[in-house]
């Protein structure tokens, strides 16, 4: 994506001709109105691009990472990489999920991060093998200490996130914090 990432703006894929199923284009340049008002991302996006996500296009926007997020519910396999102390390992276990260079730093940084700011909050709940949500919906203590202190950051430099592509997750949300949207770009593996 280079130098043309321009924060802001909604992360779309390009399906012109040019794009192939084996290497799509993504562009972070589709819509973006000519006034600079934002009206509906879907109103906005030119002719042959997908919005594939809400918000801007950063570390996790690529279509290997959509992949990645799209085949497998990555809650227990990033807590997995996440019990990895040595940075490295961690490093490799989120490679093997399939990310990119890019997105496994930045899903590593949140893991560092959270462990400095929310690790005994962390440690407890994960001994209590306590429920992602509680009684009333809210998070458990460990998930609202890491959206807190991780998300805003992991939010901005991901680009992606499973709220923003609509994709479900086994840590319940709100609606209002959900992005509805449907990914069909094209039939077989990612």
């Amino acid at each position: 994506m280079g130098s043309s990432k321009r924060f802001g703006e909604p992360c779309a894929m390009n399906q012109s001709p040019r794009a192939t199923r084996s290497c799509p284009q993504v562009s972070c340049e589709a819509g973006v109105s000519r006034d600079r008002k934002r009206k509906s991302i879907e109103r906005e996006s030119p002719a042959n691009y997908s919005v594939t996500h809400k918000g801007h296009c950063a570390a996790c926007s690529t279509i290997q990472d959509l992949g990645v997020y799209l085949r497998q519910n990555l809650t227990e396999p990033t807590r997995t990489c996440a019990m990895k102390l040595i940075k490295k390992n961690q490093l490799d276990c989120l490679r093997k999920i399939g990310f990119s260079e890019e997105c496994a730093s930045i899903w590593s940084w949140n893991v560092l991060n959270t462990r400095k700011h929310c690790g005994l909050i962390c440690l407890k709940s994960l001994i209590y093998n306590e429920p992602f949500n509680k009684p009333d919906g809210s998070l458990n203590d460990c998930l609202q200490c890491d959206e807190d202190k991780s998300g805003p950051n992991f939010k901005y430099f991901s680009g992606r996130t499973r709220r923003n592509s609509g994709i479900p997750s086994s840590i319940w949300r709100p609606p209002s914090q959900r992005y509805l949207m449907e990914h069909c770009y094209w039939y077989g593996q990612l």
